[in-house]
């Protein structure tokens, strides 16, 4: 056991908010008792600046959205269905070109 001869409490580490009390029992013998103290609890909080918030507007306007052209689509059935939609072959391998060289990049 170490004896403390300067005289000052031992120090405590930082972030436990305890307290040492001394006190001497019957015999004369001092004896220290550690209190804690009451926790701080902080509320995290967190400020988006207005560019974050106008992302988050356009981001939700975005998937708002439908991916599918339902326009574009029932046109093409109904070309279909009539016979009069054409097949562009050398359209249609320039774009697979296309696709393969983004592919590579």
């Amino acid at each position: 056991m170490a004896i403390d001869i300067t005289g000052f409490p031992p120090p405590q580490p930082q972030g436990t908010g305890g307290s040492t009390t001394s006190t001497t029992d019957g015999s004369g013998n001092a004896t220290q008792a550690v209190v804690p103290a009451t926790p701080v609890t902080k509320a995290d909080t967190v400020t988006l600046t207005p560019q974050a918030n106008q992302l988050q507007g356009v981001e939700s306007a975005i998937s708002a959205q439908s991916v599918i052209d339902g326009e574009r689509v029932q046109s093409l059935k109904s070309a279909i269905d009539a016979g009069a939609y054409e097949i562009n072959a050398l359209r249609v391998a320039e774009k697979f070109i296309q696709f393969e060289n983004n592919l590579r990049s």
